[in-house]
């Protein structure tokens, strides 16, 4: 079996991407599982390859095909392109945000065009990012411009063996009900399934978390649970899945932590993420964009600019989430997230 292109952006010069992208393409079991190619600038991925003391040779490329499976070889093909001279540190700047918005947009052109199968993005300034003119929210919606799409695209986290995703994201809790629906949690529980089977995980139990405290209790507190949770949960028996719901939001992960899921569905960020966060001090695990025709992973760390270019930032994360993108590539489940 071939083994899938995974293309890994660069990300802001100035942080820890360039040279954790290096100690990732240095793992043993990355290397064995899928051709790393690396989008960005070869002077920085060379500065980093000697700040790493790493033993690999940067080999310039134009295009994915041109990787092959060679021992000791870090293949980047030029994007954002600043030279080893332009960099400095830890600092903001339009330049860097450039730089690593380039590297995404080549990433993607590259996926659309099925030379690579998945993208693994590293972290980017955002302060340098609207400095240089981007004025997208976050990365995913960035991502998400860059493929042509619109409010297609989500969330999906892995964190201490807990795979997450949220019915609603950055939204304010007062417009939060109105977009709980029986599609929208129906929808969001299939594409958490689906990239659950991808990453080659059985078996699959997915907890549906309440909106309202303790579930509404049969209806006291609001009736979300009873208008569209519950039917959801049924359309969702009824295609096979193993899903139970609604949980209290405020036990759901403890539930989790005990092994009764493995699998939750959150309706709103905070629901999620302030768990999410709790958990992730000790395994800060792995973000997937899904919605778009490629899949988007990233780690859930920034540029981290105290310890840039310090030889100390650590690439654990950044490792799990191109061997999770492998995985993913080489599934033969859709995780599009289109239906």
């Amino acid at each position: 079996m071939m083994k899938p292109r995974i293309g890994i952006t660069m990300g802001d010069p100035s942080g820890i991407g360039p040279e954790i992208v290096v100690r990732g393409v240095n793992d043993s079991v990355v290397q064995r599982g899928c051709l790393p190619i690396v989008i960005g600038d070869p002077q920085i991925m060379s500065r980093a390859v000697q700040l790493n003391k790493s033993h690999l040779e940067v080999e310039v490329i134009t295009n994915p095909a041109e990787a092959t499976d060679v021992k000791d070889t870090l293949f980047v093909i030029p994007s954002g392109v600043l030279g080893d001279h332009d960099l400095i540190p830890g600092k903001t700047d339009k330049r860097y945000g450039e730089s690593a918005a380039e590297c995404c947009r080549d990433a993607v052109e590259f996926a659309k065009r099925g030379d690579i199968q998945c993208i693994v993005s590293t972290p980017f300034n955002k302060e340098s990012f609207h400095l240089a003119g981007i004025t997208s929210l976050d990365d995913m919606t960035y991502f998400e411009t860059c493929f042509g799409e619109k409010d297609t695209a989500y969330m999906i986290g892995e964190i201490a063996g807990i795979w997450v995703t949220m019915v609603t994201y950055h939204v304010g809790l007062k417009d939060v009900s109105g977009l709980v629906t029986k599609k929208s949690v129906v929808e969001k529980t299939l594409g958490l399934h689906d990239v659950m089977q991808a990453a080659d995980v059985s078996p699959i139990n997915i907890g549906v978390a309440g909106f309202n405290p303790h579930s509404g209790e049969g209806g006291m507190f609001g009736t979300e649970e009873i208008d569209t949770i519950i039917p959801a949960i049924h359309d969702l028996h009824d295609r096979g899945l193993t899903v139970s719901g609604p949980i209290p939001p405020d036990s759901i992960f403890l539930n989790a932590l005990d092994g009764r899921y493995n699998g939750i569905v959150s309706m709103y960020h905070d629901q999620a993420n302030i768990a999410r966060k709790i958990l992730g001090r000790n395994d800060p695990g792995v973000t997937i964009y899904v919605g778009m025709p490629v899949p988007v992973l990233t780690v859930p760390h920034g540029t981290a600019f105290d310890i840039a270019w310090k030889g100390k930032a650590r690439a654990d994360v950044l490792i799990k989430a191109v061997r999770t993108a492998a995985k993913m590539a080489l599934s033969t489940y859709v995780v599009s997230g289109k239906r």
